[in-house]
This record gives structure tokens, C-alpha cells and sequence, in this order.
């Protein structure tokens, strides 16, 4: 009997709380060592205001249409391009510090700054350029009204039109916006390009390496050509002042209000003056008492 009373209150007693184990970093991993993403950002970004609808519709459906089994071979995609030590030319301290810079030849000029933009999902022509390569380029202009970003900081830029031109890398033409403000570039070579004629840049060698008759050709940049672009377009960028926030803009408004208003306050400079000629007398209000007395003009009456 005493036995089972031990054992009732042992089974009625609240379990111990067992120890709590720490959180450990390692288990925000997955087996293979990398983290485990918790959310995604995604971004969105305006793209060409030219595009109707009915096209976005149909780059869409061909975005999200089912591959074929046999995949259409793209132009120079049989020739292998690959990077190893031997593409090294410069021992600079800071690989990948100065931009790519190459000089091709577009509608027979040689242009000896061309920028080679990954990031730029156009392709650039200044109108300076085209008056030192001798061309009427007004002749030449389609129109566009395409904005682009990030050129002119915190601000938009519209083309005065676009241009299609020769481009010696493998002599195919191509479409540039052409826009008129100062650049330390003669022209800047983005994506477009880039797809168009299989190029694989590499920024920490300054290389481009780009299929040809012959083989793989290799183009490298100059080091010393592209610290000089980098420090005219840091110069360039200074020069050019744009408000810095809305509310920037939003102050020289008020202030703009404020002097108007000062403005309209002003006294009025057609106010009659009291002559200073003007003769005057005094008399008393109450008959007999001197402590009560006004000052009126000559000539009136007492009374």
C-alpha cells in the first residue's frame, strides 16, 4: 500500500523542464554550408515607354513558352571562350578598380575611348562624337523618346535620337542613342553589343575576348587610358547640378513665396504728407479751464 502511494504522487508531480537548446548559426544553414534565404526582394525598374502593350504581350509569352528539344545554335556561339592566368597583362594593386576601356572602329573612325558597359542595357553615341567623325548625324536620326537612368546623376536623360552604325568587332551594324551632353567617352558599348557579337569581357584582366574567322580574339584595355576616362567623368558628373531631394525643391519654392510676399508688404509710396507750412492755433474745449485744450488748423473757427 505504501508502495502505490510513492507511486501516485510521483505520476501527479509536474515533469522537470528540460534544458532549452541554444540556438545555434549553424542551423540557419543548409547541409551543404549555405544560408537559407528568409525572403525575397525583387526589383522593378521602367523600361522602354515605347513599347505597347501588344509587344510586352508577346516578348512575354515567348519569355514564358516551352524550349524546344533541339536548342537553335546562336551566331559565333560554337567557338569556346575561356580565361586563365596567361590572359594576365597588368599587376595593378587594385584589380577591377578602373572600367574597360577599347578603341573599335565605327563608321570608319577609329574611336579611342569606347566604354565596354555589361551593366548598360543601351548603346551610347555623344553628338560631339559624330561631329569629330565628320558626320551630319541630323541626316542620319530616327527618333526616340526612350528615357535612360544614370548618366546624369538623380536625374533622366532623353536621346535626341538614334542611329545605326557599323561596328568594327566583327563589322556588324548597330543601333545607338545619340544624345548630346559631355562625356569623357566617345561612346559607350552596352549589352546590346555585347550579345550581339558573343563578347566576354573581363574586368579584372581589362580583356575582351570575342569569336573571329580565326579563333578567339583578344582586345586589352589600357590602364592608364581608362584612370584617366574614370577621373574626366567624376569631373564631368560634378559639374552637372540637379536638386538633390524633393525637398530640395520644395525650400526654394518657400523662399520664392517669402520674397513675394515682402514684396506686397512694402508701404505704398503714394501716401499723402502732411504739408509742414501749415499754421496752427490752440484753443480751450471748455470755457474758463486751460487744462483742456486742442490744437487746430488757422483759419477754422473755434467753435
Amino acid at each position: 500500500m505504501f508502495e502505490c502511494t510513492i507511486i501516485c504522487k510521483s505520476l501527479q508531480s509536474p515533469l522537470l523542464d528540460t534544458p532549452k537548446k541554444k540556438p545555434n548559426k549553424d542551423d540557419k544553414k543548409d547541409p551543404d554550408g549555405f544560408q537559407k534565404p528568409k525572403n525575397v526582394v525583387n526589383v522593378i525598374f521602367g523600361g522602354d515607354p515605347s513599347f505597347s502593350k501588344r509587344v510586352q504581350k508577346l516578348l512575354l509569352r515567348e519569355i514564358l513558352s516551352v524550349e524546344p528539344a533541339i536548342q537553335r545554335p546562336l551566331k559565333y556561339s560554337e567557338v569556346p571562350i575561356t580565361f586563365s592566368r596567361e590572359d594576365q597583362w597588368t599587376s595593378f594593386s587594385e584589380p577591377g578598380k578602373f572600367p574597360l576601356v577599347l578603341d573599335p572602329v565605327i563608321q570608319g573612325s577609329k574611336l579611342t575611348r569606347v566604354l565596354i558597359d555589361g551593366g548598360s542595357g543601351l548603346n551610347l553615341i555623344f553628338a560631339s562624337t559624330l561631329r569629330k567623325m565628320g558626320l551630319n548625324y541630323l541626316t542620319l536620326l530616327t527618333p526616340s523618346k526612350a528615357p535612360f537612368y544614370s548618366i546624369v546623376p538623380v536625374n533622366s536623360s532623353t536621346p535626341i535620337g538614334s542611329v545605326t552604325l557599323p561596328v568594327t568587332f566583327g563589322t556588324e551594324h548597330i543601333k545607338f542613342e545619340v544624345t548630346d551632353f559631355e562625356s569623357s567617352y566617345h561612346a559607350i558599348l552596352g549589352r546590346p553589343v555585347l550579345a550581339k557579337f558573343m563578347v566576354m569581357p573581363h574586368y579584372v584582366y581589362l580583356l575582351l575576348k570575342m569569336p573571329g574567322t580565326t579563333g578567339v580574339l583578344s582586345l586589352c584595355g589600357d590602364l592608364l587610358k581608362s584612370f584617366e576616362c574614370d577621373k574626366e567623368a567624376i569631373v564631368h558628373a560634378s559639374s552637372i547640378r540637379v536638386p538633390s531631394s524633393v525637398s530640395e525643391i520644395f525650400s526654394a519654392a518657400k523662399e520664392l513665396s517669402l520674397e513675394k510676399d515682402s514684396i506686397s508688404k512694402k508701404p505704398s509710396q503714394l501716401s499723402v504728407k502732411l504739408a509742414g507750412d501749415v499754421g496752427t492755433k490752440t484753443i480751450q474745449l471748455q470755457e474758463g479751464d486751460d487744462s483742456k485744450t486742442t490744437i487746430i488748423r488757422e483759419g477754422l473757427s473755434d467753435k
